[in-house]
């Protein structure tokens, strides 16, 4: 799998890869919304996005928006997005859904949740 992790504190970022490491997957780091959408749409495809929603320049709801406007204008299937927020509060996880993530994992960030969210949303590569 191709990861694209859109985070823009340095201890999230190191946690998610140290989760993953002990896996084949790729995964390639942004640290804000605008560099997210820049690599999504120049250096994919991607099987998935874990994007924070809370960050400067561009935060995740606007990146999703902008992520699902590119893949429609070329109609692209959509990519799995997963929000990642301190927030576990309905209104938030519905907030996301809304700005067109597919699920929603509250911070800090639980390796078995995690990793089921990805198995969840994806297709293993054959």
């Amino acid at each position: 799998l191709r990861i694209l992790l859109v985070e823009d504190t340095a201890d999230n970022r190191v946690l998610v890869r140290a989760y993953l490491k002990a896996t084949p997957w790729e995964v390639d780091v942004a640290d804000n919304g605008a560099v997210g959408v820049a690599k999504f749409t120049t250096a994919g495809p991607w099987d998935l996005v874990l994007m924070d929603m809370e960050m400067p320049v561009m935060d995740g709801y606007s990146a999703t928006r902008a992520i699902r406007r590119w893949e429609r204008e070329r109609g692209h299937p959509p990519t799995p997005v997963i929000a990642l927020t301190a927030y576990a509060l309905d209104e938030e996880m519905q907030k996301s859904l809304d700005a067109g993530c597919d699920a929603h994992l509250s911070k800090p960030i639980k390796k078995n949740a995690l990793l089921e969210a990805i198995a969840a949303h994806t297709t293993p590569p054959a």
